[in-house]
């Protein structure tokens, strides 16, 4: 096993049973992710993208093979444990309360303290370090319904980076967002990725993007999954399946879709 592998699945295949069947939704994916890298997910909606990111959060149990998160499978660790190898950041609407950026960050130190724990000199460190990697320290003392969802979207990727986990696993972390928060989003995860060496994955829409600012890209498509780095799969034709429909095509020489 390379040693930069943070997680790795095997022979695994994913979906779900129903009371008759097993509903498989992509089987024999073999994947890597490895530390300091910026991976993307991308595929058609409906692909299973979402089954496939809680399947590797050990959220959803895989139908066959393995998921190894730092050289153990990862239906056995504990939830504390999990939670310190590894952090979510779903898209969920935050519920209601009265919770500032700051206090919103904290409740990433959770993994290492209990739920009445104070937080100590290191939790405070990796606080204030999280709102500096993020740039958001002017928003600390605001509450967190008081912020665009541009800036809240930082604030949760700061929670995770102070959950200070290896991995960084992200649902369609861009999906609200207008263009120049998305690019600022994508820039944050690249430049994290880079000075913190945590391996980050996340899944999106915005095929274009990605291309651009990942490592590495995980293509759905409804025949395999396919993990390299962007310029492979574009000397390799992948894009050009990944939509069913003549109208859109993907130009290798431009690296972007085009409308026909």
């Amino acid at each position: 096993m390379n040693n930069n592998n943070i997680l790795s699945a095997s022979n695994l295949s994913i979906g779900y049973a129903t009371k008759k069947e097993q509903i498989v939704i992509a089987s024999n994916l073999n994947l890597n992710l490895q530390a300091g890298k910026l991976i993307s997910l991308v595929g058609a909606n409906g692909i299973g993208k979402s089954t496939l990111l809680r399947t590797l959060c050990g959220i959803q149990k895989p139908i066959s093979g393995s998921v190894l998160l730092n050289d153990k499978d990862i239906q056995r660790f504990e939830s504390l444990a999990l939670a310190q190898n590894l952090s979510l950041v779903l898209t969920e609407k935050l519920p209601p309360s009265n919770l500032t950026v700051f206090e919103l960050i904290a409740l990433g130190r959770q993994p290492y303290t209990n739920w009445l724990g104070k937080l100590s000199e290191e939790d405070l460190e990796k606080v204030h370090q999280a709102l500096q990697l993020t740039q958001i320290e002017s928003l600390a003392n605001k509450k967190h319904f008081e912020i665009s969802d541009g800036q809240l979207q930082k604030v949760l990727i700061a929670r995770a980076l102070a959950q200070d986990t290896p991995l960084i696993i992200l649902d369609e972390p861009t999906t609200h967002l207008d263009l120049l928060h998305k690019v600022s989003v994508f820039k944050l995860l690249k430049k994290l990725s880079q000075e913190t060496n945590k391996c980050i994955l996340f899944s999106t829409h915005d095929i274009d993007l990605a291309i651009q600012l990942s490592d590495e890209m995980i293509v759905m498509t409804e025949n395999d999954v396919i993990q390299d780095e962007p310029c492979n799969l574009i000397s390799k034709g992948v894009f050009n399946r990944l939509f069913k429909d003549e109208n859109i095509v993907f130009e290798n020489d431009k690296g972007k879709f085009i409308i026909k």
